[in-house]
């Protein structure tokens, strides 16, 4: 049974919907991501699960137990926001302390262990009879995850918790988080718009868009294998390259032209393309499946260098005005300059094909 479920979700705003019919399950112990764009839908989600907000539609269930209408301090979540949430007139100690003092039933000595104990933890130990409105932002921030720590939560929650700290920050929460989740070994849930946390963090990801789930997988397999033309254009740093292409069937060779380029396909694509009805398809290119060729590739004038630690990103305008970006390695771009004319070859068992009119991938 899965430690947290969301069914159908709809959340409607007016006459916009949030949230579409959105659906996923996380299972205990397991690291989950919402990826999406701004006003996806991924943090009114989460603001359902914790039951800031009512959905118009659909359940939430927390271990079995279904959760939908219950007020948030019945559901036995731990949850951190972008906005932390801390009370002014608290010091530390008050904070960390608050949730499990406001539940009630609890010690007060197992409480003070507990917030001790976490406070430690995090780094927080000579804060504890701080006022909150002394603390930075980052140590603001570990004193909210310090109080989603002291509980024993069924599921833990967060909303963008690191978007609000410099780099160095980030990072140092984003391994205390990691390891209280490692430590509680309960479902988490975890909202970002920031590939790189998604892709460090997440068990598995689900890429939302226009209020709906368009894949759940793990980061290689969005990466690699996206379901469709939104993930495709989505996911990666800089992610795949969509250009228009027509099928071509010679004997029994099978190709795709891209402009003026013809890329082989293997044999594995025979049978969806004749599913397909048509010769008109987007072909999908992966920034790192280029190759730099003398001719009989696909052409660009270059329109941007950008030298990177370890591989320099090209970016070139074909003759049909496409925007394509390459990604080469070690230095295998040799020397380039912007307004040099390259042609480049595509490694074929990379390429991905997609029906023009679902948008979604053929497999």
């Amino acid at each position: 049974m899965p430690g947290l479920e969301v069914r159908d979700l709809v959340k409607r705003l007016g006459d916009h919907t949030a949230v579409d019919g959105l659906s996923f399950q996380v299972e205990e112990g397991e690291f989950f991501v919402l990826l999406g764009p701004s006003g996806c839908g991924k943090s009114t989600t989460l603001r359902m699960v914790c039951g800031l907000e009512q959905p118009d539609e659909g359940q939430v269930l927390v271990g079995g137990r279904e959760v939908t209408g219950l007020p948030p301090r019945e559901r036995n979540l731990g949850m951190v926001f972008q906005e932390y949430g801390l009370y002014p007139s608290m010091d530390v100690f008050g904070n960390m302390a608050y949730g499990l003092q406001a539940q009630g039933g609890m010690r007060e000595d197992e409480i003070r262990r507990r917030v001790e104990e976490a406070a430690e933890r995090l780094g927080l130990t000579r804060y504890l009879a701080s006022p909150i409105t002394d603390l930075s932002g980052g140590e603001q921030q570990r004193v909210a995850l310090g109080r989603a720590m002291v509980k024993d939560a069924d599921a833990y929650l967060y909303d963008e918790p690191l978007s609000n700290l410099d780099p160095k920050l980030r990072h140092r929460v984003r391994r205390d988080i990691l390891a209280m989740h490692r430590d509680k070994g309960k479902p988490t849930v975890y909202v970002t718009h920031d590939q790189t946390e998604a892709f460090a963090m997440g068990d598995r990801v689900a890429v939302i868009a226009r209020g709906r789930v368009q894949q759940i997988a793990p980061a290689t397999e969005l990466a690699e294998n996206p379901a469709n033309m939104f993930v495709a254009s989505f996911v990666g740093s800089p992610p795949m390259n969509l250009l228009e292409g027509r099928v071509r069937q010679d004997g029994a060779g099978l190709s795709v032209v891209v402009e003026d380029a013809v890329v082989e396909l293997p044999e594995h694509w025979r049978a969806p393309l004749a599913r397909l009805g048509g010769d008109h398809v987007v072909v999908g290119l992966p920034p790192a499946s280029f190759r730099i060729t003398a001719d009989g590739g696909l052409k660009g004038e270059i329109t941007d260098i950008e030298a990177l630690i370890g591989e320099t990103v090209v970016r070139l305008r074909t003759p049909a005005g496409s925007e394509v970006t390459a990604v080469f390695r070690d230095g295998e771009e040799g020397q380039l300059a912007v307004h040099d004319t390259l042609t480049m070859s595509v490694i074929s068992n990379d390429v991905r094909l997609f029906d023009p009119s679902t948008e979604r991938a053929l497999s």
